[in-house]
Order: C-alpha cells, then sequence, then structure tokens
C-alpha cells in the first residue's frame, strides 16, 4: 500500500530550519527566545525560513530542559458562577501577555475536589497556583504546595501566599450603608453555600458595623440555598417570605453577592413582592448580568479586570524571582454601582 504524503510528512526540527538558512541550531535557538548577538540579516533569514517550512518550536522539550512548564495553574469555585467565569477570563488573557498558559481547575468548593485539582496541577508540573476561590482548608493546601511553586490568592485569600483582592469587609460595610442612607431600618443579610467562609465573615462583619454605626440592630442572617421556599433565618427554619411580610418585615437586603441577590429578585417575582417597592436588594461582585435592565441590581463592583492583571503580575514575578520575601498583600478598591433595585424606603 502507497501511504499518502499527507500521512508520511514529519513536522520540520530545528536542524531543517538551521540547513536552511544556512546557519547553525543555536543561532536559530537564539533567534526563537529572542535573544541579543545576532545580526538583523541572519535573523531575518532564519526567521524566513521557519515560516517558509512552518516551523513551531517544541515548547514542551525546552521547558524540561529548564526544569520547568509556562503553564499557570488556576483554581476556580464554580464556573456556573458568572463571577468567576468571568475572572477566568481576564487571567487567562493577562497569563498570555506574560508568556504562560492557564490551566483550569473547577472544583465547586468542594476541598477535596480542590485538593485533587491542585495535585493534578502538580503532575502537570505547573509554574504557579493561581485561587480564584479558595476553601479555607488552609493547612492541608499549605503542606501540599509549601516549597513546591508559588501560589497568588486572587479574589479570596490565605495567610501563607500572596494576595490579590478587595476589601470584603468595607464592600460589606458600604452595601449596607447604601441602604440606612436610603431610610432602611429593618436590613437583613442573605447568604448562599457557594460564597467562601473566609469573604462571607468579611462581608457580614462590614454588614453589622453600618448597622451598628447606624444605631440600628439586631442583625438577621439569611442561609438560603435558592430556590428554596423555604431558609434559615438566624439559624431557625422560616418559610423565606416571613421575612419580608408583617410588622417587623426586613425592607432592606444586603446579599453576599450577586448570585444570591439575583435569586432573590426572582424569588420576589414569584411571590408578588416588588423589587425595590417591597424589598431593596443590594449585591456583591457587579457580574455582567446585574446591569441587564431587567435587573439592574445595585451591587458592590469588584474590579475583575485589575484584580487578574495584579493577580497574575505577582505570581509571574515570584516565578521569574523578580518578587522575593514574605507574601505580600494588595487590595483593590470596591465602588458602589447604584442601578434600580434599591430605592428610598416608602413610609406607610
Amino acid at each position: 500500500m502507497i501511504e499518502s504524503p499527507s500521512a508520511t510528512r514529519r513536522h520540520p526540527t530545528i536542524l531543517d530550519v538551521a540547513s536552511h538558512a544556512g546557519v547553525s541550531k543555536s543561532t536559530v535557538s537564539n533567534v526563537v527566545r529572542g535573544l541579543p548577538g545576532v545580526s538583523e540579516a541572519t535573523r531575518g533569514r532564519v526567521r524566513l525560513a521557519i515560516q517558509e517550512l512552518g516551523y513551531r518550536p517544541n515548547v514542551l522539550a525546552r521547558q524540561l530542559v529548564q526544569q520547568r512548564t509556562s503553564i499557570l495553574g488556576v483554581v476556580v469555585g464554580d464556573l456556573a458562577n458568572p463571577f468567576f467565569a468571568e475572572m477566568a477570563k481576564s487571567v487567562e488573557r493577562h497569563a498570555a501577555a506574560r508568556g504562560y498558559t492557564a490551566m483550569f481547575c473547577n472544583t465547586e468548593g468542594d476541598s477535596q475536589s480542590e485538593l485533587a485539582g491542585v495535585e493534578t496541577l502538580l503532575e502537570h508540573r505547573v509554574a504557579g497556583i493561581v485561587f480564584l476561590a479558595f476553601s479555607g482548608d488552609s493547612r492541608t493546601m499549605r503542606e501540599t504546595l509549601q516549597h513546591q511553586i508559588p501560589a497568588v490568592f486572587v479574589s479570596c485569600g490565605a495567610e501563607w501566599g500572596d494576595v490579590v483582592s478587595v476589601d470584603d469587609e468595607v464592600g460589606g460595610r458600604m452595601g449596607t450603608a447604601h441602604l440606612v442612607d436610603a431610610g432602611h431600618r429593618r436590613i437583613a443579610y442573605l447568604f448562599i453555600p457557594e460564597l467562601e467562609d473566609q469573604s462571607d465573615r468579611a462581608r457580614w462583619d462590614g454588614y453589622c458595623e453600618a448597622l451598628k454605626a447606624a444605631g440600628l440592630g439586631p442583625p438577621v442572617r439569611i442561609s438560603w440555598s435558592p430556590p428554596a421556599e423555604h431558609a434559615l433565618v438566624d439559624g431557625v427554619d422560616r418559610p423565606l417570605i416571613e421575612v419580608f411580610t408583617g410588622p417587623d418585615r426586613a425592607t432592606g437586603v444586603f446579599a453576599s453577592n450577586d448570585v444570591a441577590a439575583i435569586a432573590l429578585q426572582e424569588f420576589a417575582d414569584r411571590v408578588d413582592l416588588r423589587v425595590p417597592g417591597d424589598i431593596s436588594i443590594v449585591g456583591f461582585d457587579d457580574v455582567p448580568m446585574a446591569g441587564l435592565a431587567r435587573i439592574a441590581l445595585t451591587t458592590i463592583a469588584q474590579p475583575r479586570d485589575e484584580l487578574a492583571r495584579l493577580g497574575i503580575a505577582t505570581i509571574a514575578d515570584r516565578i521569574e524571582r523578580k518578587l522575593k520575601g514574605p507574601p505580600t498583600r494588595t487590595l483593590v478598591d470596591v465602588t458602589l454601582v447604584a442601578r434600580r433595585s434599591t430605592a428610598p424606603l416608602r413610609q406607610a
């Protein structure tokens, strides 16, 4: 049987390029890596030979020689959450700008899946790991990563790695104060399980501080798994609608993230409560759908692209040994984006 030319064709090698351009293998290597010391005329001949032969450098082989890859492992809590999806895109873009490729691991917030995912990333010899979410199992993860590769926590945190995040406590205070300034006196905090514990605690603390500063209280904590009709309200199972009806009803809600806030808007539609007529709602993150006209969610905006840029710059500098010493902590400002999900309290 006669094989077709495509079946027998082999990929051109660096030696083929060197022969075609009339230079040494090391000269081709220097041109490919962008090193100095090669004349422009020679550099032009090598580039033309690469183009004519269709040569592609063997990146994996080069990285094995250098004892590291240019791959960054990226741990994501749940790509179904639009905040993580947008962050992942920004991280991938900024990683490419620094010469790195992103490899994603979606853990869905489970600590065991998170640890297994990190171990898989280590098997692929990633140069560093970017955590966009972290379950908080700090001791086990630290033992797994310590003295192996750098780690940066972006929009989450751990004491043993570099952190690039917003101040969640400030954001919680800001969102709650917006409701206070609108005249609301009974304001609840809404939490859903998808949020990391550390972020939840900080946003809750900010909420409580804002209530205390306004002389309001007690705080009301709602733990809810949408689209359930019931929720834990201060630890007691209750129909969720009861929180927003009756003489002691909550007229304002600060939600721990936009997913929770948008789910509450949908719940309000189901039970004929008006937003913001009956309930004013503030979220956290400013995911793209928050700005849709039908949703128009007032929210605390995290600057996703800036967080991603600083996170990649931090871990790239660690990998390239431009950043040394103890872990750093970089805080990025949040902003309040006021939309139609909040309004001044209507007086009875």
